[in-house]
């Protein structure tokens, strides 16, 4: 407590100090209102609520059928309705190379065909061959849209396709 009274003595004791030579500060007047600082956000909200009120309107809205008057009239008979027979069913012709057996019991299992003209694949047995591949004992010799031609040791063609 004797600090604070030592100094409230040296402050009595102290030479008064000349006036502030600044004026005194004035109070800040607020900025007349733009009009950008009222105009945006309310047309953000009437934006806002006609899109909400159309998209009520258009939810709500069911298409209406108008009613069509029949007038009673005659009734007509029916006629008698010709019997039509369906078009012959032709299958098409087998390519020459047909005498190759497609899916053999023994042969791999064809899971897919990537086809590209120019670098076609195809999964067969979980495994990615192309064309010229070596897998198992078997070299794959043609990859087509719908089979895979595959040539054994013994120079046999197996052909596999997806049915297998």
């Amino acid at each position: 407590m004797s600090l604070i009274n030592d100094a409230l003595k040296r402050a009595k004791q102290a030479p008064p100090r000349p006036p502030n030579s600044l004026p005194p500060l004035q109070p800040v007047t607020g900025e007349p209102s733009s009009v950008l600082t009222w105009l945006i956000p309310s047309t953000v909200i009437l934006l806002i609520a006609a899109a909400v009120f159309f998209i009520g309107l258009a939810s709500t809205r069911r298409p209406t059928v108008p009613a069509i008057a029949v007038e009673p009239g005659p009734i007509d008979t029916p006629q008698p309705v010709a019997e039509v027979s369906p078009p012959p069913v032709v299958a098409p012709p087998l390519p020459a190379e047909s005498s190759i057996p497609v899916n053999p019991p023994t042969a791999p299992k064809l899971q897919g065909i990537l086809y590209s003209a120019t670098a076609p694949t195809a999964i067969v047995d979980g495994k990615t061959v192309g064309v010229g591949d070596q897998f198992r004992q078997y070299r794959v010799k043609e990859i087509t849209k719908q089979t895979v031609t595959l040539v054994g040791p013994d120079g046999k063609a197996v052909k596999i396709g997806m049915g297998n």
